[in-house]
């Protein structure tokens, strides 16, 4: 009695992308269903739906690591990487989207896009700028990665920030192309590791304004390939230093989070918030407070933990390499190590999910044909 194929696609796709790739040596037919489209769009909402096939991407000088999210008590494990071997060691992720990252080379324009799983990469084209005033140092330029579910297409965003021309590389056509400039006559954005955060289609920045020092948040939407402010809410809105208490923008559990110092208090805090409802200035809503220590300049929301009733945090500078889970409910924290990472790890890390996701899609016969000829030497 044969097993029903749509029993058999169910079972792969709740494996590791490991076994997968084993499994495409087993016919024709179980390699073409394991790379056809609809199988690793499947495959990829299985992952988002197991924790234990998140990983936490640790940026290091000595390269890249990877932590299992679900269990970090395990050593980390050293990750392969197309710039790995660079002598700069100036190598730094400035996206991350469906299991692709987008790495880049901090001082020249050399970007890769990485599937970690399935050790897939690609070099991106280079961006033709016609300008005078173009400083060519990409390290001062800002980045960000993210999916477009209206054209099932992955796009990269630069800011070219010394001629505030804006650039979006579709992975569909391997091609950039100039879109609305970015105006910040009154404003300027943030540098914060790791590119723009990733929520509802929509890229977001933080930016500083001038005249007020205020907090301002920048969001690219993706479809509309188009800027758009983010309301923020009014405890912080109202603060004149609202821009000095700033803390960080990430993305807690597919939520926008922010976290700023709360100097209100008899004893300074860190106030989390997050928008439960994307773009609804309503929807903020203050997560929890956690004590503020002067020898950290900086707090990051990293991810829920399994269960969903702890916060995964990294302070910053964080002495001894620590991080920090923070009990909702019982409103504590419980410092520890990863183990494997050296004393003095100072980057963000970047939550990842398994996939099976091509940075190859778009690819010409001849670049096809290319690529596998490279690889046979």
């Amino acid at each position: 009695m044969s097993i029903p194929l749509d029993v058999i696609t169910e079972i792969l796709s709740l494996l590791p992308v490991k076994s997968l790739l084993r499994f495409r040596c087993v016919s024709k037919q179980l390699c073409a269903s394991i790379d056809s489209p609809e199988f690793v769009k499947l495959h990829l909402s299985r992952s988002k739906e197991t924790y234990s096939k998140s990983s936490l991407i640790l940026e290091l000088r000595s390269g890249f690591f990877s932590a299992n999210l679900d269990s970090l008590d395990i050593a980390v494990q050293l990750l392969d990487h197309p710039l790995d071997g660079y002598p700069e060691k100036t190598v730094e992720v400035i996206g991350c989207c469906n299991g692709l990252l987008a790495l880049k080379w901090y001082w020249r324009n050399e970007v890769y896009l990485l599937n970690p799983s399935t050790k897939k990469h690609r070099l991106l084209p280079d961006i033709v700028i016609d300008s005078e005033s173009h400083d060519n140092n990409s390290g001062i330029d800002r980045f960000g990665f993210g999916y477009d579910a209206s054209t099932d297409d992955y796009k990269l965003v630069r800011i070219i920030m010394s001629s505030k021309q804006v650039f979006v590389y579709s992975l569909k056509t391997n091609s950039w192309k100039r879109v609305q400039d970015f105006s910040y006559h009154d404003s300027f954005p943030i540098r914060l590791k790791g590119g723009g955060s990733l929520v509802g289609g929509a890229l977001n920045w933080a930016k500083l304004k001038w005249d007020c020092h205020a907090l301002l948040i920048t969001a690219f939407d993706l479809k509309n390939e188009n800027f758009f402010v983010v309301p923020l809410p009014d405890d912080m809105t109202n603060e004149k230093s609202s821009f000095t208490n700033f803390r960080n923008l990430s993305v807690l559990g597919g939520c926008l989070s922010v976290t700023c110092v709360n100097r209100t208090n008899i004893n300074d805090c860190y106030d989390v918030w997050v928008m439960k409802e994307y773009g609804i200035k309503e929807s903020w809503t203050k997560l929890f407070s956690f004590p503020w220590s002067p020898k950290e300049s900086n707090l990051k929301t990293i991810a829920y933990s399994k269960c969903g009733n702890k916060v995964l945090l990294r302070p910053e500078p964080a002495e001894n390499s620590y991080f920090c889970w923070y009990d909702l409910k019982e409103q504590t924290s419980h410092e520890f190590q990863i183990p494997g990472l050296p004393l003095h790890y100072w980057s963000e890390p970047t939550v990842c999910f398994e996939s099976l996701v091509s940075p190859h899609e778009g690819e010409s016969d001849m670049e096809r044909k290319k690529r596998k000829e490279e690889m046979k030497k």
